[in-house]
């Protein structure tokens, strides 16, 4: 069944991990005048869950504590995060398409065989 495929459990996670990616960039954003602030970032990490081949990604938040580009020692650089942003939300929009097609041609399937 599609829910309990690879491919499923692969979108399902990507798209958590992305929201966490979209949370970490927003968060930056607010932040941006804030004195020392350490901007921070999602790193994504693929793992093969069991032995069924099933994958998942696993999305941790990092704080970039190595770079100061202002004087008052935040990190933000809204132009970059502004670009990470726009990425974001086009990985999320292309998996939500992905998902929505899965269920299109399960549906076909679903309406061919009733007939």
């Amino acid at each position: 069944m599609f829910f309990d495929s690879a491919q499923f459990s692969l979108m399902r996670s990507s798209l958590n991990g992305l929201n966490m990616q979209q949370q970490a960039i927003l968060q930056n954003l607010a932040n941006l005048d804030t004195p020392g602030y350490n901007a921070k970032y999602v790193s994504f990490e693929n793992v093969l869950k069991d032995s069924e081949g099933k994958y998942d990604l696993k999305a941790y938040i990092v704080t970039d504590d190595t770079t100061s580009i202002r004087p008052d020692g935040n990190n933000v650089d809204s132009d970059t995060e502004s670009l990470k942003l726009y990425q974001n939300y086009v990985q999320q929009l292309y998996l939500y398409q992905k998902i929505s097609g899965q269920f299109s041609n399960l549906r076909y399937v679903m309406n061919q065989s009733a007939k």
